[in-house]
């Protein structure tokens, strides 16, 4: 009855969030929301087998930490447009402008990215090779994930490949953002050629076992397309046609059965689970293991303490910045134990509530929500501003939401927000965006200044 209850609650504030910002689906509290919605609906439909009754403790924190999140986020887009108020009062929204670029720009892209994949890939191989990897690629991929998520051996890329790894999916934003702005405003010319780019970069997001990259990449490529929405009816209330939802449903069923088979072909076993039970343990489960938690009845249960202040929720962190926090070599499993529910495998992630619970108890978890709450609105809004009022180009804003939108989404899964933007991985993209962002800017001006001189010239 409890989990009937969240979940009509859930759905009830994600409906009024649509209303409120007139279908606006790249929102962080709809994206955050959203995902908490669906994780309890699937968890609803596996209620004999997992015996989904929820606790109180887990509902007070699931919705009230929904609540507060998407309090939180209003509260800053209030506070960002009054403060922004008097700089656009007496201005139009920017007209886009197309950002051509040479040809040989896209080759480069192209060529970058098929010799960054062949380098990272023979350096997987190498390390895989000592503990059982037989050259092959497939084999050495799913071992690398193996050796990296279930093992103390601090196997990983390191020196040219893993910047070319890092490059590579950094360039990914890039691509996307023009691929996904000339194809869907209206006003500009379709970027084939970064489409080609960005669909080039693909292989490079699971060639290291997992899939977090692609999806990550996947849920960029959806608030890239709900913004570039909005620019094309200049920000007016954005509603989807029944073609537009038909197209996304087939999408997002292609997504899913293909989530699954995408195993195989990075050397991982799949198991004998049905499809749906497979997804389940990826959706539904989290919210069930977050109540093993905060009920004690974990199966294993946790044998770990924290010791020190942000333990779980900042190893990520700590781990990345090794010049600061020393050399760390992550044991997952010691947090996040595989659990059970009978026969049943319910796998080893818990929701984000869950790392912030266990450093800071639930107190301490709300604040954190509020914190993620804010900065995810204040980057949304700075990128709708961007592309408001903002000069032809690549704004920063629009690369960080790119990562910040797959977090909120995700936050029903894991700790993604506090593990994806506070490490040095972060850090590095910001730079090269950066650079990818001047490179851009530069070409573009003298390839304007060229095109003068033909003209006067001529």
């Amino acid at each position: 009855m409890t989990s009937t209850i969240l979940f009509l609650t859930l759905l009830a504030l994600l409906v009024l969030l649509i209303v409120a910002y007139r279908g606006d689906f790249a929102e962080p509290s709809i994206l955050f929301v959203v995902g908490f919605t669906l994780a309890v609906f699937n968890g609803l439909t596996n209620y004999r087998t997992w015996d989904f009754d929820l606790s109180m403790q887990t509902c007070f924190v699931v919705g009230f930490g929904t609540f507060a999140f998407a309090l939180t986020a209003y509260g800053v887009k209030v506070f960002f447009r009054s403060c922004v108020g008097h700089r656009t009062a007496h201005r139009e929204y920017g007209e886009p402008q197309d950002i051509v670029l040479p040809m040989w720009v896209y080759v480069g892209g192209l060529l970058f990215t098929g010799l960054a994949l062949l380098i990272v890939s023979r350096q997987i191989i190498s390390l895989t090779l000592p503990y059982g990897g037989d050259g092959s690629l497939d084999k050495a991929i799913g071992l690398y994930d193996k050796l990296n998520k279930f093992s103390t051996k601090g196997v990983a890329l390191s020196g040219i490949p893993s910047l070319l790894h890092l490059a590579t999916n950094a360039m990914a934003y890039a691509w996307l953002f023009l691929a996904m702005r000339s194809v869907v405003v209206r006003s500009l010319r379709n970027d084939y050629l970064a489409v080609i780019n960005v669909l080039a970069a693909v292989p490079m997001t699971l060639i290291s076992g997992g899939r977090n990259s692609l999806i990550q990449l996947g849920v960029a490529a959806w608030t890239y397309w709900a913004l570039f929405r909005r620019q094309n009816n200049r920000w007016k209330g954005m509603r989807l046609g029944f073609r537009t939802v038909l197209k996304f449903v087939a999408i997002a069923l292609v997504g899913l059965a293909s989530f699954k088979p995408l195993l195989s072909l990075m050397g991982r076993k799949a198991g004998d689970s049905t499809m749906y039970e497979y997804l389940s343990i990826y959706i539904g489960a989290p919210i069930k293991n977050l109540d093993a938690y905060l009920t004690n009845s974990m199966s294993p249960s946790l044998a770990v303490k924290s010791t020190q202040w942000g333990d779980m929720t900042l190893a990520s962190t700590r781990a990345s910045f090794p010049q600061i926090f020393g050399k760390t070599v992550l044991d997952w499993m010691q947090w996040q134990p595989f659990q059970r529910y009978g026969e049943r495998s319910l796998g080893n992630v818990f929701t984000t509530y869950y790392a912030f619970i266990f450093d800071w108890g639930i107190a301490g978890a709300m604040l954190a929500i509020v914190l993620i709450a804010a900065l995810s609105q204040l980057c949304y809004e700075s990128a709708v501003f961007a592309l408001q009022y903002g000069k032809a180009g690549i704004p920063i804003s629009m690369m960080l939401y790119g990562a910040i939108g797959y977090c909120c989404a995700f936050s029903f899964f894991s700790n993604r927000w506090m593990s994806t933007m506070f490490n040095q991985i972060m850090l590095r993209n910001i730079i090269i965006w950066v650079v990818l962002i001047c490179f851009v800017n530069s070409v573009r001006i003298r390839k304007r200044a060229f095109a003068k001189r033909v003209v006067l010239y001529a």
